[in-house]
């Protein structure tokens, strides 16, 4: 009896040995990836590495800058004047296109950076020294001048053309011109900031163009990131606050020109 019972014991033990014991090379499945990653889930940054408030504010050296190239003399009356290299990519198919219909477009105004904006206003604030009062004063010089650090020829994305005179633009070959860029710009990337009709900012300017592929990003950081108490260094910055110059210069442009 006690032979049978021990010889079922060891059959029973053995038995559930066989069956219970793991082969993990076969019965197991290792995952040797446990991280998956979907091309369409990678977040890419919402704005270039090299976009801060300096950059805004046109604190940089564009002939230093990698984003930047410098405009060829026989497409601008200026000397070692810059623009972002996508932009300027996008005016020289521009320029072909206009010249095959007649017209020759000139570049006479590009990037200006801080310094270059604070010398244009400083000179106009010497003008005005008959203003006493500093907000008239600056807004008088806001009708078509930039304070420095908020103006778009900052950024690199803008240009003025042929003759900075609204005037030239209303009659014989200004018009034409003016009526071939109101029709065929878009086409290459430009919308015009300062048109006529806006609640505030700067007077209309019918030559200065903004490629917007690139100063649309620009104006939503502005948007998002820039303060009036940034603007200083200048005669009459401490205008800034109270005058509203980000929300009603730097955003006062043409609807057009904020992407969507």
């Amino acid at each position: 009896m006690k032979k049978n019972f021990l010889l079922s014991f060891i059959i029973l033990a053995l038995f559930s040995c066989k069956n219970t014991g793991e082969k993990p090379e076969k019965n197991r499945t290792i995952k040797k990836d446990t991280v998956e990653i979907r091309k369409d889930t990678v977040v890419k940054p919402k704005y270039p590495s090299y976009l801060n408030n300096d950059f805004l504010m046109g604190k940089f050296d564009p002939s230093k800058h990698p984003e930047f190239v410098r405009i060829e003399d026989k497409y601008t009356n200026k000397h070692n004047v810059y623009l972002d290299k996508n932009a300027y990519n996008a005016f020289l198919k521009m320029y072909d296109a206009a010249y095959k219909d007649g017209f020759k477009l000139l570049i006479v105004s590009a990037t200006r950076p801080f310094n270059y904006q604070k010398g244009i206003w400083e000179r106009n604030w010497a003008k005005r020294k008959n203003i006493k009062d500093p907000v008239k004063r600056a807004l008088d010089i806001l009708k078509f001048s930039s304070m420095p650090g908020t103006s778009r020829h900052h950024w690199g994305t803008e240009i003025d053309l042929n003759v900075l005179e609204n005037s030239y633009y209303t009659k014989g070959k200004g018009k034409k011109i003016f009526d071939w860029m109101t029709e065929n710009a878009y086409k290459f990337g430009f919308c015009r900031p300062y048109t006529a009709g806006r609640p505030y900012g700067y007077n209309e300017e019918k030559w200065h163009w903004s490629y917007k592929p690139i100063s649309g990003i620009y104006t939503q950081y502005a948007k998002e990131n820039m303060k009036d108490d940034y603007i200083s260094g200048f005669k009459g910055a401490q205008t800034a606050k109270k005058i509203q110059v980000t929300k009603k210069y730097i955003l006062g442009i043409n609807k057009k020109c904020f992407n969507k």
